[in-house]
């Protein structure tokens, strides 16, 4: 994304910078605050900076599935997306992975509460994952290299731009992105067999092998995890099926760091050092770039 164009979203999407539509439960941000060249800024790279949707479980689902045949999605493409976000040379690629999983595996099915709970036991949808959305927003955050495949709408909103910016320009990692996720396995593989993944996550930190915040290199390990590249203690993951959100939630209910104030989540929560990496995914998923 243009710099100019990213500072100019940074001051769009101020947490300050928004009016409530209480009837739509949404935020809408104020253009009005633009200077004159940064709305023109704006209008140059046709950003609309407040395209609202509504989404439900069966309309997003029927949304996902469309995206199944769309030619321009693959392993191929999304990997190439997410090795270029771990390599920074396009943050916005990191989602691309969960979503691309997340996508290949929907199919209709009604909703139906998990038993311990409020979502979905298939799919993970949840209250806050329905109703209207506001996609420019959701869109600006994919670009800061926020993850948001673990949610259905969030991950038909990745993909669903993914697929333009890939029919406009295709997005292949540069040979340091490639390096870069070349180190994080190594550091994975050479993990202490006793290590967590709070603390693999903070010796990544001090190594500065990764830029950006916490939560990036979360949504990393995290996505690695989702398709069984990392395993984990609980429950066997796999890119070539879906495994029901409560399954992998019910997990969680059996991890000690998942309790209390800790911000860990299933599946990477389970991971441990003596894990290491599944080299039979690795290669499955990554073969074509390693």
């Amino acid at each position: 994304m243009d710099p100019k164009l990213l500072k100019v979203l940074k001051k769009l999407y101020n947490y300050s910078n928004y009016t409530y539509d209480a009837d739509r439960k949404v935020s809408i941000y104020q253009t009005d605050t633009l200077l004159p060249a940064e709305q023109e800024l704006l209008k140059q790279h046709q950003w609309e900076a407040n395209e609202l949707d509504n989404f439900t479980h069966e309309n997003t689902h029927e949304r996902l599935i469309t995206l199944q045949s769309h030619p321009g999605l693959s392993w191929e493409s999304v990997t190439a997306a997410f090795l270029a976000g771990i390599g920074g040379s396009f943050l916005r690629g990191i989602s691309s992975l969960e979503s691309y999983h997340r996508m290949i595996h929907a199919y209709a099915h009604p909703y139906e509460q998990a038993e311990r709970f409020v979502c979905c036991k298939v799919c993970g949808f949840n209250t806050y994952s329905g109703g209207w959305k506001n996609l420019s927003y959701l869109r600006y955050v994919l670009y800061l290299g926020n993850t948001y495949g673990s949610d259905p709408v969030g991950a038909w909103t990745d993909l669903n731009e993914l697929t333009v910016i890939q029919d406009q320009q295709p997005v292949h990692p540069s040979a340091e992105d490639i390096e870069v996720f070349r180190r994080l396995l190594q550091l994975l593989e050479e993990a202490d067999p006793e290590e967590t993944p709070g603390q693999l996550e903070k010796r990544l930190t001090s190594l500065k092998l990764i830029k950006g915040t916490k939560g990036i290199r979360r949504g990393i390990l995290q996505s690695l995890s989702t398709i069984g590249i990392l395993p984990n203690v609980i429950v066997e993951l796999s890119p070539d099926r879906w495994t029901n959100r409560e399954t992998i939630l019910d997990g969680e209910l059996q991890l000690n760091n998942t309790r209390g104030r800790s911000d860990m989540q299933m599946p990477w929560a389970g991971w441990h050092g003596k894990l290491q990496v599944n080299q039979d995914r690795l290669q499955q998923i990554f073969g074509y770039w390693l």
